[in-house]
This record gives structure tokens, sequence and C-alpha cells, in this order.
């Protein structure tokens, strides 16, 4: 193949969903909760996708992949994701079952492991694809265990942490839904986690256990980011969380914020019309006029790494049509 690099970061509602478009092929990092990443892949004409990354088991981060699986004009190369035995719904056994079955006739490769072992064998191409978390000892330990120091592991606490690198410099990092215990962990591996944008854990919402705060501070420290993107649904949960997106401002004042859809606690309306600001790519929330940056566009290797709709435009979005904006607070 010959073209150029792209990273498009979907809306897909409440969940994630990121889509590599790399010099040798295409990577999946996580499939949202619907149809939203099949939609847009159809638009995009993508009919192989090389690696399918599924950050753990929850329902609006691997619903999508049953749509993908369904569909009959895609060829799927390789899908990896950590296990999790304390998950009992049907749609994780379909899952499960779906992905096995396409392993034994030899349509997919299908690999029950996402950890830090997987580094530098999932590139495909210019773009290297870091996991920075699970560890194997974490993962092994799997959902319902305690670590060594006695923190309850659960299905988010080994989220996979994917870094995405290109010439020695980060582009990206997307931290599924780590919890507290999997911060701490991640942060006593002492590796780099620094990437220009972040997009934040469990959408911007509650962490489970411990004080959000601190992992909100803790978490800003490790990446520093220049962007946080909060991937979210504005019918769902009410987020991002008022003080996790004021601890990620305390750290860097200039640091821009930005939501796939529109949050309540921004604007209990949405626009009367179709914002103008928006990429001309699918998002979940175009047609409900949620959307408030959509689906963010970031082109990698032509100079600075560019991310659209830009700031100008989305700032003019904000300041005249949302009401009580959390990023501008």
């Amino acid at each position: 193949m010959n073209r150029s690099i792209s990273l498009a970061i979907l809306d897909v509602g409440h969940g994630n969903s990121a889509v590599l478009m790399d010099t040798d092929g295409v990577v999946v990092i996580d499939a949202g909760p619907g149809s939203a990443l099949l939609e847009y892949l159809r638009e995009e004409n993508i009919d192989k996708l090389d690696v399918i990354l599924i950050s753990h088991a929850d329902k609006d981060h691997i619903a999508g992949l049953l749509a993908i699986l369904g569909s009959e004009n895609l060829e799927i190369g390789r899908v990896l994701l950590n296990s999790d035995a304390a998950k009992s719904s049907i749609l994780w056994d379909d899952l499960l079952y779906t992905l096995s079955k396409a392993h034994s006739v030899r349509d997919l490769d299908f690999n029950i492991a996402l950890t830090v072992r997987d580094t530098g064998s999932l590139d495909q191409g210019s773009v290297h694809i870091e996991i920075l978390a699970p560890t194997q000892y974490l993962a092994g330990h799997g959902p319902g265990s305690n670590d060594r120091k006695g923190r309850k592991v659960t299905t988010n606490s080994i989220s996979a942490v994917i870094r995405l690198v290109y010439e020695g410099e980060p582009v990206a990092l997307f931290a599924a839904d780590l919890d507290g215990t999997g911060l701490e962990n991640l942060i006593e591996e002492g590796l780099d986690c620094s990437a220009p944008i972040l997009v934040y854990p469990h959408h911007g919402g509650l962490i489970g256990s411990g004080d959000i705060n601190e992992f909100a501070d803790k978490l800003s420290r490790l990446v520093n980011p220049d962007v946080v993107i909060f991937s979210i649904g504005r019918n769902k949960y009410n987020n991002p969380q008022p003080d996790i997106v004021r601890e990620a401002k305390k750290n860097n004042p200039k640091l821009r914020i930005a939501c796939t859809q529109l949050s309540k606690r921004c604007s209990s309306e949405v626009p009367n019309d179709e914002p103008k600001h928006l990429t001309n790519k699918f998002a979940q929330g175009r047609a409900t006029r949620h959307c408030c940056g959509g689906t963010f566009l970031v082109e990698i290797g032509n100079g600075p790494t560019l991310l659209s709709p830009s700031i100008s435009a989305h700032s003019e979005f904000i300041s005249t049509t949302v009401k009580t904006p959390l990023c501008q607070a």
C-alpha cells in the first residue's frame, strides 16, 4: 500500500474505537458499543483489518466487534484481547465463541492475551504500537483477584493501555477503562507514558474505587498531554466529571479538552442546526446533532501532527452554542 498515515478517534457514543491507517495495514483499537465502527469502515471503503486490539471485556469496547465479525465484506487478520472469567454476559460468550470458531477454520488469528510482551509485534507500517499495560503478571492474576499489594484487580485493572509512536515521537495514548489498581501498576513499571493526545479512561467518568481527584492528577502527570479527548455519549452517565476536567487543566492550563459528543453538563439542549465545524467522517451523533467534536482526525507523518476539527473552529462552536462549557471553565 502507498498511502498517508492517519488516525481516526471515532464518535461511537458512550464507548471507544479508533482506526489507524498505516502504510502497510489497518489497526483497530476497540470496537465501540454498536455498529458505528462498521459504518465508518464502510464509508471509508476499508475491507481489510490487519489487527484488532480489544482493551478489555466491557460492552462499550467489544459489542461492535460482533458486527464486524458478522460482515461478509471484511477480512480480518488478528484479534487480541485479555480474557475475563468473571464476565458472564451472553455478549461476552457470543464474542469468544465466534472468535474461537473463526480461529479454528483459519478465518483469523485469535489470541487471548494483550500485554506488554506484544509491543513490537503489532506494527503495520511506520507507526510503532506499544502496549504499556497490563503486564503479564497483572493479566495473569485476572479479575477477581488481588495484586501483591492487596489491591483489587477488576476487568478495568487489566485494560490494555496502548501508545502510538511515530519516528520516536509519541502520538496518542489510549487508556481504555484503566482504574486505580491498573494505574498504580503502570506507574510502578516506570515506563514512558507521555503523549500529546490522551483518550481519557472511563470516558471521563467515575473510576470505581479510589479518589477521583488523585487518579486524575496522577494520570495527568504521567501522560502530560496537550489534548484530552473524552469519548462520551450525550445520553449516558453525564460525563465528563467536572473534577476530572479541573484536575487535568490544573496541571496544564493550556490543555485542550475535547468531547466526541456534547455533554449535558455543558448544554441542556442540542444545537438547532447541524454544526459546521465537524470533519466529514462518520460520527454517531451527527444525525441527532449530539456531536461536540465528533470524530477526531490525526494526520501523522506529514509535518506536525494535526487534530481536526481545528481548535479555532471547535472553539467558535463552543463559544457560540454551548452555555456552560466545562472545557472553558
